[in-house]
């Protein structure tokens, strides 16, 4: 009886430690190992993704990028709007006042050519701005001569000494017509000469009837230009490049 009842003690032990080791087999493994290889695998992974995803290329790529962006759109951008802007503010219409092959003074003499396509004229003259003198809106109305558009706006008289140095005749063409009057900032005064038989006695322009070689002429041509602006320069436009001058006037 104790024999029988000591092989079923041995049976029931080794039925239990079976099923414990059933448990803890390989297709069957501990919680906390579990639990400590997915959860510990997905944290350094997460972390490298993150790492790499919003540290190296977002953080690190992005704001770079972003600067060197801001740098190059704010930076040249603006420096170029600022050169821009300085151009600008130095010199009218973005050009500021041009380069002269020759600068003198008023009363001094200068060489220039003078090209008309519709006259077929090419001349060689010798050019002297005098003065230019502020003018009045009552000559006009004295001279009763045409007013329109000139409300509000200053006018100026450029008086100039012109000897044609070539046989060419100049008849038929205007070669105080490439005057250019700069302000200050580069802008360019408008030809407000009188149009008709009505000129402005304190400044006329003449006719170059007979203006042969040696031939000279004296004349002064009206500009205006808005109110507070004032002539700082006076030029002969360049015969090819309407951006420059072969000669300017200064005081």
């Amino acid at each position: 009886m104790r024999s029988y009842t000591t092989k079923l003690t041995v049976a029931a032990l080794a039925a239990a430690t079976a099923l414990s080791l059933a448990a803890c087999g390989p297709d069957n493994s501990d919680p906390a190992a579990s639990g400590s290889s997915t959860g510990a695998a997905p944290v350094p992974t997460s972390a490298a993704t993150g790492a790499a995803a919003g540290g190296a290329a977002t953080g690190g790529s992005a704001a770079p990028t972003g600067a060197a962006t801001g740098a190059a759109a704010g930076g040249a951008g603006t420096g170029g709007a600022g050169a821009t802007g300085g151009a600008a503010a130095g010199g009218g219409g973005g050009t500021g006042l041009p380069q002269a092959g020759t600068s003198v003074k008023f009363g001094q003499p200068a060489t220039v050519d003078f090209n008309d396509k519709t006259s077929n004229t090419a001349a060689k003259l010798q050019f002297t701005v005098s003065a230019v003198a502020p003018g009045s809106l009552k000559d006009f109305q004295d001279a009763k001569a045409n007013t329109a558009g000139l409300d509000g706006r200053a006018l100026f008289y450029v008086s100039w000494t012109m000897t044609n140095l070539g046989d060419t005749k100049l008849t038929f063409s205007a070669p105080d017509s490439k005057l250019k009057v700069y302000d200050a900032n580069g802008n360019t005064g408008s030809f407000a000469n009188p149009v008709g038989s009505t000129p402005i006695a304190k400044c006329t322009t003449p006719s170059f009837s007979g203006a042969t070689k040696g031939v000279a002429f004296k004349g002064c041509d009206i500009v205006s230009f808005p109110a507070g602006s004032t002539p700082v320069m006076i030029g002969y436009g360049d015969s090819t490049d309407i951006t420059k001058v072969q000669a300017a006037w200064t005081k």
